[in-house]
């Protein structure tokens, strides 16, 4: 099953908008750029809590605690008996900062705990590579040590690994344990991994 990362945005008229207000998610620096002239009340969400100075000027920003949501995830997966971790990320971009965050509080976690660090980026996913980003997910789930507990930092990303899993005959969650990031209800029928808020 195919899932997109992130949900289109159409930015264009949004101008000529006629509601109350704007909740909007300003972890892509170009809604910021759009939503700065407009005269409606705003406020920004988004997935970037570490750095103060990123938040956007003179809107109010609620913003994620990374660090929380991979302490929790990885809390769980020590609790389930794992020794052995790893984090499927996204690759590197301005619009998901967010994801090197949740990243650089899993490798905080484990180098406090004296554990190897495993990241893996993968390819960002779309339709034409799908089929490449699940080989290369497969490729990297077989050179991992088993059992082992993979922190995904979307849902998104959580579900694909789940696939790569199925795909290569890998048992989840005996030789991989998955959890994901944001309660995505699009992946709430796959109760082959969990999901952290």
């Amino acid at each position: 099953m195919f899932l997109e990362e992130d949900f289109l945005c159409r930015l264009k008229g949004i101008e000529r908008w006629q509601g109350d207000g704007i909740i909007a998610d300003f972890d892509d620096p170009l809604i910021g750029e759009v939503l700065a002239g407009i005269r409606l009340p705003v406020v920004a969400v988004g997935g970037s809590y570490q750095d103060e100075r990123a938040y956007p000027k003179g809107i109010p920003y609620v913003a994620t605690d990374n660090h929380a949501l991979i302490e929790a995830a990885y809390q769980h997966l020590i609790e389930a008996g794992l020794t052995q971790f790893a984090c499927f990320s996204l690759p590197e971009a301005q619009a998901n900062r967010w994801a090197q965050e949740r990243e650089k509080a899993f490798r905080r976690l484990l180098q406090r705990d004296g554990l190897q660090v495993e990241i893996y980026r993968g390819m960002g996913t779309s339709a034409p590579l799908w089929d490449s980003a699940v080989e290369q997910q497969i490729a990297w789930l077989h050179s991992l040590p088993k059992p082992i507990g993979i922190i995904a930092v979307t849902d998104a990303r959580a579900r694909q690994l789940l696939q790569a899993c199925l795909t290569a005959g890998i048992a989840v969650p005996e030789q991989v344990a998955l959890i994901g990031i944001d309660n995505d209800p699009l992946t709430e029928p796959s109760h082959a991994y969990r999901s952290v808020r």
